[in-house]
């Protein structure tokens, strides 16, 4: 399993990026979503074929990056995000 973090910039504001959104719940088994534009998942794929999922569900002008997460992490969250993330196998 991978923890990736995923960030996006989905520009049409008249398009309806339900699809995209339901592709990322679905292609994990665990996801996090504290952020508007930023989700960090448990998924048994990797960063670039994670990416290849959202791909589709995407327009020209959005802007998407997937990287891999490592154990080595800091930032200012409310408790229950940091105990997510503390739980989680970075292997």
């Amino acid at each position: 399993m991978s923890v990736l973090l995923i960030t996006h910039a989905l520009k049409n504001q008249s398009k309806d990026y339900s699809p995209f959104f339901n592709m990322i719940k679905t292609s994990c088994t665990e996801w996090w979503h504290y952020f508007d534009y930023t989700w960090i998942v448990v998924t048994p794929h990797t960063a670039e074929q994670f990416a290849k999922l959202l791909y589709p569900h995407m327009e020209r002008d959005d802007r998407l990056l997937v990287v891999k997460l490592q154990k080595e992490y800091q930032g200012w969250l409310e408790p229950d995000a940091w105990n997510w993330l503390n739980l989680k196998d970075f292997s």
